[in-house]
């Protein structure tokens, strides 16, 4: 019966020909090849150089099968029993991947005669799943772990019955002076260099690390330690990268880096809020300068959560239009004496929490969405406020740095305008001085726009920031306000009178008007006059006060 149906495939064997997979059928007693397909020998010839002896695909019928397996007893195991099949694996010969069935070959009545096996080159298939796993799952420029794969691995730590791990984060210093000043394909050599020296960086036994780049100039290591002491050896071997400087432009560059560490389960278990507390922790080691460590504490974390709850407050307070108030502050022309102008200063009473310092609340709106219900309702009501007054002053507002390059900041600005029926000549945008007055295609256009409509603009707190003479020339300033700090300090201090001076008469050069800010006292008052300040600012000329009282 067995020999009859072997002819039968026989007969059939120019079907089996045409199938795209290698099909091999055997002897069911030695397991010797009775029949293979065209596509089986290409197959087997591509994996023939692995053997130890010399094979000739077109001679294989009555060759053993033996020679296939590592363990032929086990491969004999699986072939000699009907209820073994069908049977499936993935083999890996010779740098070829082959995706193996065994299947049982049956007479007509049912009765299994012998196994045939199908042979597919999934090769390329494999390597194509490889590389788009790891272009999911690994940075382009960097090749090392994405934030998606990171956060996979911590969540596998977090479902763990043990939890024990620490994350850190890493932030380069001021790398975003270097992509201003460099251009960003210098920005990302320094981002693949740095990425070598982590690589660097080996686990000690029984330890393990994986780094990872989070975007931009911002990394993450996921530690398999958490104690202080391990945590605290690394986190000063990642510092340390950077004792070395960088190549840019065939000059070095120094760098350095803030980091910051959340212990698991110290500081939370879920992937989300170690990660979010490691990153107030790194807050915080930036406020007490460059190249520190900072460890997460409850301290910190209570802080988040009142961050958190002023957040809400606000939010609810800038929907219903209530608990805000504006005060307004005089600015004096020092020759005349008449009040010239008037800056806009936000105060909030909440019923709960009494009064909110402006330091305490401005910051929290600055970091989310809220600074732009913040900046409309402030721009608003000044613009409604002044329109009130008899001496028709300008009327000064402060406007975050985050509406740049946002195409935010015009059509905010027009809207009020013509809500309020408010001339824009009588409009002063403060815009404080900080990094991004480094990025000239972010603000350009928009204060150029600004000025475009009538609208002026003051540069405030200047000497505190990053701007230069050469960048201050190029923007359209109507004013430059001095930072109250050079005025409090000059009557002590010489040169801090010698700066007020010389923006005074930069201000001349450029035909804009210097503003100083702090003028507490008479001899303060005399010293901004003498240095030839346009105008003043400070309790000496008035203190904040609300439109009633103006």
């Amino acid at each position: 019966m067995i020999l009859e149906y072997f002819d039968y495939i026989r007969k059939e064997s120019s079907v089996l020909d045409l199938m795209p997979v290698s099909v091999i059928i055997i002897e069911p007693k030695n397991f010797t090849i009775i029949y293979l397909n065209d596509e089986a020998k290409k197959t087997i010839n591509d994996i023939k150089h692995v053997f130890d002896f010399d094979i000739d695909v077109n001679n294989l019928i009555g060759f053993s099968i033996d020679f296939f397996h590592k363990n032929p007893s086990f491969q004999r195991s699986i072939l000699k029993k009907y209820e073994n099949l069908p049977h499936c694996a993935i083999v890996n010969i010779g740098g070829q991947t082959l995706d193996l069935k065994i299947s049982a070959i049956t007479d007509p009545s049912g009765h299994y005669i012998t196994s045939m096996l199908t042979l597919e080159n999934i090769t390329d298939e494999v390597a194509a799943k490889k590389k788009l796993h790891h272009m999911a799952n690994y940075d382009s420029l960097t090749d090392l772990p994405n934030r998606g794969l990171f956060l996979e691995k911590l969540s596998e730590i977090s479902d763990q019955e043990v939890k024990k791990c620490s994350v850190i984060i890493i932030d380069l210093d001021g790398f975003s002076i270097i992509n201003d000043t460099y251009g960003h394909q210098e920005g990302d050599n320094i981002i693949k260099e740095f990425s070598n020296r982590l690589k660097s960086i080996e686990a000690e036994d029984g330890q393990s690390i994986l780094f990872s780049r989070f975007g931009g100039d911002e990394f993450l290591c996921l530690f398999s330690e958490n104690s202080v002491d391990d945590v605290s050896i690394l986190s000063n071997k990642i510092i340390s990268l950077f004792s070395k400087p960088f190549d840019v432009v065939n000059q070095k560059v120094s760098l350095n880096a803030s980091v910051g560490v959340a212990l698991m389960p110290d500081h939370g278990t879920s992937s989300d809020i170690l990660v979010g507390n490691a990153d107030l922790a790194l807050l915080e080691a930036k406020k007490t300068g460059k190249g520190r460590v900072c460890f997460c504490s409850d301290d910190l974390m209570n802080q988040a959560w009142e961050r958190v709850k002023i957040s809400k407050k606000l939010r609810a307070a800038l929907i219903e239009k209530q608990e805000l108030s504006l005060v307004f502050q005089p600015i004096v022309d020092l020759k005349s004496n008449r009040v010239v102008a008037r800056e806009t200063l936000v105060r909030w009473n909440n019923p709960l929490r009494g009064w909110v310092s402006p330091a305490e609340f401005v910051p929290i709106a600055e970091q989310s969405d809220l600074i732009e219900l913040l900046d409309s309702f402030v721009l608003e009501q000044a613009c409604r406020a002044a329109s009130l007054w008899q001496d028709q002053a300008h009327v000064s507002v402060n406007i975050s740095a985050r509406h740049f390059g946002r195409n935010t900041l015009i059509p905010l600005v027009e809207s009020v305008l013509e809500k309020t029926c408010f001339p824009p000549e009588r409009l002063e945008i403060e815009i404080t001085e900080t990094a991004e007055l480094n990025i000239l295609d972010r603000v350009l256009s928009d204060l150029y726009s600004l000025r475009g409509i009538g609208v002026h603009i003051s540069l405030d707190d200047f000497g505190t920031g990053h701007s230069s003479l050469s960048q201050i020339k190029n923007f359209p300033f109507s004013k430059i306000k001095i930072d109250s700090s050079f005025v409090r300090n000059a009557i002590d201090q010489p040169e801090c009178a010698a700066v007020i001076g010389a923006v005074a008469t930069l201000g001349r050069r450029l035909g804009v008007r210097v503003v100083a800010e702090g003028v507490e006292t008479e001899v303060h008052h005399a010293l901004v006059k003498a240095e030839g300040c346009s105008e003043g600012q400070g309790y000496f000329y008035g203190k904040p006060v609300g439109n009633r009282e103006i």
